[in-house]
């Protein structure tokens, strides 16, 4: 399988996103694909996710670890089908990079 993008945060194949530390800096987590119903970029403010560092404050929302988070200002969210934790919120080192190649396999597994 091969990886399309990497980073110490997560990783992307063409059916899956790995997280690298889905529970503070360990615990690795693979979400396919499949799961995922929607991608978007949403604007992190103090109240809005930024200082999350890792874990969700309520039922809807899951932030894996990231200790760099509360200086970025912008997070690529997943909205999934999951019953729990229905959006994943993830800061890559390289966002416009990591938000390019999954829009790029959203758009090509659609046609």
């Amino acid at each position: 399988m091969k990886v399309l993008y990497s980073d110490k945060h997560i990783q992307i194949f063409n059916d899956k996103i790995r997280f690298k530390s889905w529970v503070l800096p360990w615990g690795k987590k693979d979400v396919n694909l499949s799961h995922i119903k929607k991608i978007s970029e949403k604007n992190m403010g103090f109240f809005t996710g930024r200082l999350r560092v890792s874990g969700s404050n309520n039922f809807r929302d899951w932030f894996p670890f990231d200790a760099t988070r509360p200086l970025k200002k912008k997070a690529i969210v997943f909205e999934t089908d999951f019953a729990i934790y229905k959006r994943l919120w993830v800061t890559p080192e390289r966002q416009a990079e990591a938000l390019r190649v999954l829009k790029k396999i959203f758009y090509d597994k659609s046609r």
